[in-house]
């Protein structure tokens, strides 16, 4: 479930999924060093190539809200109904990003943030949005970050099916 928002004082969606000429370039931001320069990176290339911005912000959860409830139970509980709640540290990531939009002085953005599995929502974004590319940081896991946790860059790399570029 991904909540959009567009680019203050723009009338309508800027993005509209179908129309290449909206395809937009995601960015995945969580406000670390690595997803600032992401956003830079996708700054320039939404310069370059004179393509809107959209700018997505994941609140990371192990379960997704939306799906069901009743884990080990002989029958699924009913999914979580939304709206759900505005979560503060997406909402700082964003007007971070938007700040940084603004000094880098694109034309067309937008704004998502969603709760779930950041990879698997960036992947999903792209698809929906039929972004012609994702720009994402790398995150330097450790040893147990390794064994455990999927690293979100090389998940988005797999099954985005199209091109991403990843900024160290």
């Amino acid at each position: 479930m991904l909540a959009t928002f567009p680019h203050p004082g723009a009338a309508e969606a800027l993005i509209n999924p179908g129309d290449p000429m909206s395809a937009p370039i995601l960015v995945g931001y969580d406000r670390s060093d690595s997803s600032r320069r992401a956003l830079q990176r996708a700054i320039e290339r939404c310069n370059e190539k004179h393509a809107p911005l959209l700018v997505v912000a994941i609140h990371e959860a192990i379960l997704d809200p939306t799906g069901p409830r009743a884990f080990g139970t002989m029958g699924d509980g009913s999914p979580m109904q939304g709206p759900f709640p505005e979560m503060p540290d997406v909402h700082e990531a964003l007007q971070e990003a938007r700040d940084l939009v603004e000094d880098g002085a694109v034309a067309k953005a937008e704004y998502a943030w969603a709760i779930g599995e950041p990879a698997a929502l960036i992947v999903e974004t792209a698809q929906d949005y039929e972004a012609q590319l994702v720009v994402v940081g790398h995150a330097h896991h450790g040893f147990l970050g390794k064994m455990f946790g999927a690293d979100v860059s090389e998940e988005v790399q797999k099954h985005a099916g199209c091109p991403v570029e990843v900024v160290d």
